[in-house]
């Protein structure tokens, strides 16, 4: 019996993977659009990161950065997005964000994981090992 695959069968599993794809392709750019549609902060979020941000309460770069927002040089938006030249302002306070929700952060992923498991999506299962 020749175990090899007809070329029929190959351009058959080739026609569904790349079907496959496209959905998720077609979906991706779904989930980007809706996200772009967004406001990056509402006026409530903006309102309460500038405030504490003027107030110091997050660090002396972020004080910095929001006067510059507020003076009119940048924007929140920019600043986000990595455009903006006082884009490295934010790092600290990102970096203190993720030290001090660490443990929400691994839980979250370790649900997220669960989740698409259930749903058949084995999202680590080809990841290789780490060398670490």
């Amino acid at each position: 019996m020749d175990t090899r695959r007809s070329q029929e069968e190959i351009l058959a599993a080739i026609s569904e993977a790349r079907e496959e794809l496209s959905t998720s392709l077609a979906d991706l750019k779904e989930t980007v659009e809706a996200m772009n549609a967004r406001p990056l902060l509402t006026d409530e979020e903006r309102e309460a990161l500038e405030e504490q941000a003027a107030s110091g309460e997050l660090g002396d770069d972020m004080k910095s950065l929001v006067e510059k927002i507020r003076g009119g040089e940048d924007t929140w938006e920019r600043v986000f997005s990595g455009e903006s030249p006082n884009a490295p302002l934010l790092q600290g306070h990102l970096t203190r964000l993720v030290e001090e929700h660490q443990d929400d952060i691994a839980l979250a992923f370790e649900e997220l994981v669960e989740a698409e498991e259930a749903k058949g999506n084995f999202l680590l299962d080809e990841v290789p090992p780490s060398d670490s």
